[in-house]
């Protein structure tokens, strides 16, 4: 197996990192942290960071400040989006629920998702057979 990095880019230039290695530790909270501190946090309504991508996984821990949205769009493979902090409504082609930190919900691929921070939020996106 080759190791895959990200690179550093302009907007982040600690971006050097691998996501994936056959075995990839993740620390979430430095994440939130690294997430909370870039310019994109402060000068938009949101940020994220890719933190494990394979040709079939991918892991996105993303922050939503409030009343920022996530816009309507299929999932691109069955993927789920658990809540760290904060609140996010959620609608799909079958419900509207809020979830909250310790909550989670998982949609088929192909399904349409939309999500609404009800307030400031983090949450973890994994999107499976993505390829």
């Amino acid at each position: 197996m080759t190791e895959k990095f990200n690179e550093a880019t302009r907007n982040r230039p600690e971006g050097d990192r691998i996501i994936d290695a056959p075995s990839v530790f993740l620390d979430l909270k430095a994440f939130i942290r690294q997430i909370k501190n870039e310019d994109a946090w402060h000068k938009s309504d949101r940020n994220s960071i890719t933190i494990f991508k394979t040709d079939d996984l991918c892991i996105v821990l993303g922050g939503l400040h409030e009343r920022a949205e996530l816009p309507a769009h299929r999932a691109p493979g069955n993927m789920s989006i658990q809540i760290i902090e904060g609140e996010l409504e959620i609608n799909t082609d079958d419900i509207t629920t809020s979830l909250t930190s310790g909550q989670m919900i998982a949609v088929h691929k192909s399904a349409n998702y939309r999500a609404v921070a009800v307030e400031e939020s983090i949450y973890l996106l994994t999107i499976s057979n993505v390829g």
